[in-house]
């Protein structure tokens, strides 16, 4: 069963969890560094105006300003708590913040293609419709600029699907590459699996409830279901003591082209 997205719920676990993310989020943070590389085959070392959606506490918005110059940044989240967060990463940059859903951009935001690199990580996948991020890097960025983003693909989180029936619907590969063709040309992307290891299934989601994940987990849990759950899972996904979660990024970096 492919789970509802309810924007204020979602909203409402990551604001929850942003104490904890970035103590627990070592796959977006692994994700985060490597989008951070892959934009090195953009062959550029600086930027002048940059656009983040969903930047949570600030990990990428971290690592890009490491790793290139950038003169101004808009950041952008559902939560203006994460925003203030993500701001502390850039003292010393020129900030606009924007606080709203990215995915109604027509309605909050004047875009008229001014930036020259768009970013996102692990956000895309939370919109109703997860392509709309290629329309807004359409109208946001100016010919030649860059779309550098990661989502997630359809195996992402199997071992919790696979025992709960309930997971996110998530284009594939091939999806995201028909949707980029009209206006982008893909430079680059990585799908390497990441795999955690935890203890025991509590652990999975005690780091799911952790990373605001659960946002899309209803179920009601009894102490029988719980236990239940506990069970099939060590049983199914334990190695050498240990159980297995599987994230399934996908990384594209794709380039504005210069006629559209």
């Amino acid at each position: 069963m492919l789970a509802r997205l309810d924007k204020k719920r979602i909203s409402h676990c990551f604001a929850k969890a942003l104490a904890s993310y970035d103590q627990h989020a070592q796959a977006q943070q692994q994700i985060n560094r490597r989008l951070a590389d892959l934009l090195h085959y953009s062959q550029q070392t600086s930027f002048q105006q940059v656009l983040e959606i969903g930047c949570g506490s600030g990990d990428l918005t971290r690592l890009l300003a490491q790793d290139y110059q950038v003169r101004s940044w808009c950041l952008n989240d559902l939560n203006s708590s994460a925003l203030a967060l993500a701001k502390q990463r850039l003292a010393t940059a020129e900030v606009k913040l924007w606080a709203a859903d990215a995915e109604q951009f027509e309605r909050t935001l004047v875009l008229n293609q001014q930036f020259d690199l768009l970013a996102s990580a692990s956000t895309v996948q939370w919109f109703q419709q997860p392509q709309r991020i290629i329309q807004l890097a359409t109208q946001a960025l100016k010919p030649n600029g860059w779309l550098l983003f990661s989502t997630f693909l359809p195996q992402n989180l199997v071992e919790i699907k696979q025992l709960t029936a309930v997971g996110l619907d998530y284009p594939s590969l091939q999806q995201w590459q028909t949707w980029l063709e009209p206006h982008f040309e893909l430079i680059a992307q990585d799908q390497q699996a990441i795999q955690l290891w935890f203890q025991q299934p509590s652990a999975v989601l005690r780091h799911l409830q952790a990373t605001g994940v659960t946002a899309t987990n209803q179920r009601q849990w009894t102490k029988g279901k719980l236990a239940d759950f506990y069970q099939r899972y060590q049983q199914q996904f334990s190695v050498n003591g240990k159980v297995r979660l599987t994230y399934a990024p996908l990384l594209m970096l794709a380039k504005r082209k210069q006629n559209q």
